[in-house]
């Protein structure tokens, strides 16, 4: 008789169905995050969903603040990445002396994020997790967001400020206050608002409220130029 092969079963249950452990415990914190926000996502907990132990999970990464860089990113670098392909392509038309068109830079904006308000299950748990991580209350978790947003927020405002340039710093920071308010509001309050209004939040067609809502913003920001 021979012993057990525990490589082979090590790998199995590594890799069932074809996925890593990384991959497994990233998966599994993705719903915990959503429902329990950063505080009460343990290390511990992610375990636990994952169906694995502490030790396996601490061979991948050294802290929690590690493990949630990663994964912050994957849900937040597809968003960003998409953005500014769109803020590129908006700064290679701006003719010398020019100034960067105020509804491109909007949808170039808002477009990526608010497409993950549908489509697949995967594409909206994604979304989730970019929602809930944006208003998490966590010191910790706003300071391993700060650096990976920062890039991406000071393009838009640099964007914004040439697309705006006869407003004074205190009208350009309100602008600025609504830009983001009506970026973020959608997507974290929406579904809360759709209820109390008796609007089904789900039958809301994305693609078109990413160009309604910056039709909206330029109209009351041209307004006030």
């Amino acid at each position: 008789m021979t012993g057990p092969r525990t490589g082979k079963v090590g790998k199995v249950a590594a890799e069932r169905g074809g996925e890593s452990s990384r991959e497994r415990f990233l998966d599994a914190a993705d719903p915990l995050f959503i429902r329990e926000g950063y505080d009460r996502c343990t290390i511990r907990a992610i375990s636990a969903a994952a169906g694995t132990s502490l030790g396996a999970l601490s061979r991948h990464w050294s802290s929690k603040q590690q493990f949630f860089e990663e994964m912050f990113g994957r849900h937040f670098d597809p968003i960003h990445a998409a953005q500014n392909a769109r803020f590129d392509a908006i700064e290679a038309q701006i003719p010398p002396g020019g100034k960067p068109d105020l509804r491109q830079v909007l949808e170039a904006f808002f477009s990526p994020a608010l497409s993950g308000n549908f489509g697949a299950i995967e594409q909206r748990t994604s979304h989730l997790v970019y929602c809930r991580a944006l208003m998490d209350p966590s010191s910790e978790a706003r300071a391993i967001l700060r650096p990976m947003v920062n890039a991406t927020r000071e393009r838009l405002i640099r964007l914004l400020r040439a697309a705006l340039p006869h407003f004074d710093e205190t009208q350009f920071f309100i602008a600025m206050t609504m830009v983001l308010g009506a970026y973020v509001y959608p997507q974290v309050s929406g579904p809360r608002l759709a209820e109390i209004m008796g609007v089904d939040f789900g039958a809301i067609d994305w693609d078109q409220a990413a160009l309604s809502i910056p039709h909206y913003l330029e109209a009351g920001l041209a307004a006030g130029q």
